[in-house]
């Protein structure tokens, strides 16, 4: 996903796909720490553009989900 950010692929499969990938957020979905693949796929879509409020994903985070998600996507290197 961070390949996809960095070269800014954007098309209709993906951006289905990365929707579909920011609901994982569950345990067997966890990443590293708090990050969950949920996390991950939010983050690569605002990287290519789209709205946070459009984000199925993301309109399901608590405020502590977001500020959590919101470190990740600085720290990631796009």
């Amino acid at each position: 996903m961070t390949h996809i950010g960095k070269e800014g692929i954007r098309t209709e499969e993906i951006f289905k796909k990365l929707n579909g990938l920011s609901l994982k957020r569950e345990h067997q979905d966890k990443l590293l720490g708090h990050y969950k693949l949920g996390d991950l796929a939010i983050a690569t879509m605002i990287k290519l553009g789209e709205k946070e409020d459009e984000i199925t994903g993301f309109k399901i985070l608590d405020e502590f989900e977001k500020k959590m998600f919101f470190r990740l996507f600085e720290e990631i290197e796009w």
